[in-house]
């Protein structure tokens, strides 16, 4: 998972950024899932706080950010519904 901030007044599209991850990072590497944020929380020391991030996992009903999800069937990332993480978890669609 990549969890980013936009610039303001950027919207995110799911086609330019599936093409720009495809064209630059080997499969292995490529973000499954993309999680926005309005604001990227930091320590005292700088460095970004990921715990929370981990632990909240991919779910949406626990997420409250944009969640998008790497479709390489559609060739785009498509934004997280409650029936796609189900698919997910009950292993009907494979990550």
């Amino acid at each position: 998972m990549a969890c980013i901030r936009l610039k303001e007044n950027c919207e995110f599209n799911g086609e330019s950024t599936y093409r720009h991850v495809n064209t630059h990072l080997p499969n292995y590497a490529r973000p499954r899932f993309i999680r926005i944020k309005s604001a990227i929380e930091l320590t005292a020391t700088f460095k970004y706080r990921k715990v929370q991030l981990v632990e909240e996992g991919f779910n949406p009903a626990v997420i409250k950010d944009r969640l998008y999800f790497l479709d390489d069937k559609e060739n785009l990332y498509v934004q997280m519904t409650q029936d796609t993480y189900n698919s997910v978890k009950n292993h009907v669609f494979k990550l």
